[in-house]
């Protein structure tokens, strides 16, 4: 039996929550992690999961083991890694998970840079709102916008949304220019509908130390960040939606920023990856890269250019 490669798939299992799934994100089969972990659990002489058809839960010979394994591998990783990694490019498949706004306004169009830097690592990109299982669907880091509650993962901070609200001179020229957060009563908006919840997401503005929500009435309600912003565009209402997006339409005057006194507080933007397991060369240089990338925009690092 090879020991490190069962110790392995047992932490595998652990992470991902069931056989089935450790075999997806692993690339084996099905019956070789079932008979790896059955070979290790016989050569312990203990139990170390309970399995039921859909999860698998710890014993406790299976908890301490799982604590050890986790520190055995991560030394030996970082040994190895010590060893290679001034030798050998990065190289690999690298999965990456991130909102949709995010990769098509700021990653995608950075990438090629990413790629000539690093032709070995193939970037496999999800595109989704939602909360992505990170272990168990084999993913190697995601990014997350917003106030991260408690997931287990590591997570850097690698910059902060800035919010405004805008709209085309058609729309002010017809409904006029709002001054204060009152006076949004007597316009429209364009509501964003929140993929996770269901719900209108209600305007946030920072008044005199405190926060302030306002849900705006308005023809249309979409649940994409694309469609939002042609909604915009088109003056179909006001927009509030991240500076980074629309600071191009500021500059050739598609787009007329208002209530610039009445700032939203930024919201945060995260990469997040699995604890207690050697950081891969890839990764590592790929979050080297994106926290530089939002480095170099003023809108993504809660400041406005």
């Amino acid at each position: 039996m090879d020991t490190l490669q069962a110790m392995r798939v047992f932490v595998r299992i652990v992470e991902a929550g069931s056989l089935t799934r450790a075999a997806d994100s692993s690339g084996m089969s099905m019956p070789t992690v079932s008979k790896l972990l059955q070979t290790l659990e016989h050569h312990l002489g203990c139990k170390l999961l309970n399995r039921t058809t859909r999860k698998v839960s710890l014993t406790e010979d299976g908890h301490a083991y799982y604590q050890r394994c986790v520190a055995v591998i991560s030394e030996i990783d970082d040994m190895e890694a010590s060893l290679s990694q001034a030798k050998v490019a990065p190289k690999g498949r690298l999965k990456v998970n991130l909102p949709s706004a995010l990769a098509r306004h700021l990653l995608i169009p950075a990438l090629p840079d990413f790629v000539a830097l690093y032709p070995d690592i193939h970037v496999e990109l999800g595109l989704t709102d939602r909360q992505v299982d990170v272990v168990g669907e084999g993913v190697d880091c995601v990014l997350r916008v917003g106030v991260l509650s408690d997931s287990g993962l590591v997570a850097k901070r690698v910059g902060s949304i800035t919010t405004c609200v805008c709209g085309t001179p058609e729309y002010l020229a017809r409904y006029g220019t709002p001054t204060t957060i009152a006076d949004l009563d007597r316009h429209v908006g364009i509501n964003y509908v929140s993929k996770a919840t269901g719900r209108s997401q209600m305007w946030e503005f920072f008044v005199d130390g405190e926060t302030t929500s306002v849900a705006m009435r308005g023809p249309v309600s979409v649940n994409d960040a694309d469609a939002y912003m042609a909604c915009v565009l088109a003056g179909l209402g006001l927009g509030k939606t991240g500076r980074y997006m629309i600071e191009p339409y500021l500059r050739d005057g598609h787009l007329k920023e208002v209530l610039q006194p009445f700032k939203a507080i930024p919201r945060p933007v995260s990469i997040l990856y699995v604890p207690n397991r050697h950081q891969t060369q890839k990764l590592k240089v790929f979050i080297e890269w994106i926290t530089a990338l939002f480095a170099q925009h003023p809108g993504l690092q809660g400041k406005v250019s």
